[in-house]
C-alpha cells in the first residue's frame, strides 16, 4: 500500500498552488504580450489575475493546517522563517512574496473591469488609474518570476523528502540528478491554468477567443506532449530504480490506484483534451463543449495527479 503519512490536504495544496500560479502565468502572458488589449474585455486576465492569489493563500493554509504545529502550536509556524536551510522556509519565502502580489495583480485587473470599482477609484485614487497598465506590467513581470518559483516550489517540497520515499526523488534520467516531480508540477501547473483560464472561463465568457488565438491549441499539444514525456520518465526511471520506487509506480500503473491514473490522468486529462484541441486544429474553432470539457479535464486531471504521486509514495524502509 502507499504511504498516507501525507494525504489530501497536501495533495489539494500542491494542486491549488500549481493552478494558481499557472493562472497568474496565464494572465500576465496575455498582459505582456499585449494580447490582452485585442478586446475591450479579456476574461483570460482577468480570471487569471483574480483566482491566483486566493488559489495560492487557501492552498498554503492547507498546508499549514496540514502540519501538526498549524493546528495546536500555530505561533511555532512563525519560527520557520528562520530555517534558511529548510525547503519549507524557502517556501513561505516564496508564497509570502507571490501571494500580495497576485492580490495586486487581481486588484488592478478588476479595476479595469469592474465600473464601481474604476470609479471608486478615480474618484480617490487617480493617479492609480491613470498608470494603471503601467503598474500591472510591472507587477505582472515581476510576479510571474515568483509564480515559477511557486509551480516549481510544489515540486521540490515533495522531492526533497526523498530518498525516504524514492519515487518522488526520481532524477529526471540517471545520469542527469535533478529531480523529475519539479518539471512535472511545473508543466502541469501551466497546462491547469490554462485550461481554468483559457478553456473555461473564456469560453463560457466569449466563445470567439479560441478562434481568434488558434496558437492556443498548439500549446496545449505541446504541454500534453511534455506532460506525457515527464510521466513516462518517473515511472520507467522508478521501475528500473527498484525496491520501493518500482513499488510505487506499480501502485500506479497496475495497482488499487491504476484507475486513478489510466482514467483520471491519462484519458480524462491527457487523451481527451488532445484529441479536442487536434481536431480543432483541424477544423478551424472549438465548440462551447470541447472547449469548456478540455478545460474541466485537465484541472480534474491536475488534482489527480498530484493525488495519485502522494498516495503511491512508499518509504524505502518499507
Amino acid at each position: 500500500m502507499g504511504q498516507t503519512a501525507w494525504g489530501w490536504l497536501i495533495a489539494i495544496y500542491l494542486f491549488l498552488g500549481g493552478l494558481g500560479a499557472g493562472s497568474f502565468l496565464m494572465a500576465a502572458f496575455f498582459e505582456l504580450s499585449g494580447w490582452r488589449y485585442r478586446a475591450k474585455f479579456c476574461p483570460v486576465a482577468l480570471v487569471g489575475a483574480t483566482v491566483s492569489g486566493p488559489l495560492v493563500a487557501l492552498g498554503s493554509l492547507l498546508l499549514i493546517f496540514d502540519l501538526g504545529a498549524g493546528r495546536t502550536e500555530p505561533w511555532r509556524i512563525f519560527y520557520m522563517f528562520t530555517h534558511f536551510s529548510s525547503v519549507m522556509t524557502w517556501g513561505i519565502y516564496i508564497l509570502s512574496i507571490f501571494i500580495p502580489l497576485a492580490l495586486v495583480y487581481g486588484f488592478l485587473e478588476l479595476m479595469e473591469s469592474e465600473p464601481w470599482l474604476k470609479g471608486f477609484v478615480s474618484a480617490r485614487l487617480p493617479w492609480l488609474l491613470r498608470n494603471g497598465r503601467t503598474y500591472r506590467r510591472w507587477v505582472a513581470a515581476v510576479g510571474s518570476v515568483f509564480a515559477v518559483a511557486t509551480a516549481v516550489y510544489t515540486g521540490v517540497l515533495i522531492s526533497d523528502v526523498g530518498p525516504a520515499i524514492p519515487l518522488w526523488s526520481q532524477p529526471v534520467l540517471p545520469f542527469v540528478r535533478i529531480p523529475m516531480l519539479p518539471i512535472l508540477f511545473f508543466i502541469s501547473a501551466i497546462s491547469t491554468g490554462m485550461g481554468l483560464t483559457f478553456d473555461i472561463s473564456a469560453t463560457i465568457a466569449d466563445p470567439e477567443i479560441q478562434r481568434r488565438f488558434r496558437i492556443m491549441d498548439l500549446s496545449h499539444i505541446l504541454l500534453i506532449g511534455l506532460e506525457n514525456i515527464a510521466i513516462g520518465l518517473l515511472f520507467i526511471s522508478a521501475l528500473s530504480s527498484g525496491g520501493s520506487a518500482a513499488e510505487s509506480a506499480r501502485i500506479v500503473l497496475y495497482g488499487p490506484l491504476a484507475v486513478v491514473f489510466w482514467v483520471g490522468v491519462v484519458l480524462v486529462g491527457l487523451v481527451f483534451p488532445f484529441v479536442v484541441h487536434a481536431y480543432a486544429i483541424g477544423r478551424g474553432q472549438h465548440s462551447l463543449a470541447s472547449g469548456v470539457g478540455s478545460g474541466v479535464g485537465i484541472v480534474i486531471a491536475g488534482l489527480l495527479l498530484r493525488y495519485m504521486i502522494v498516495y503511491a509514495g512508499i518509504p524505502a524502509a518499507l
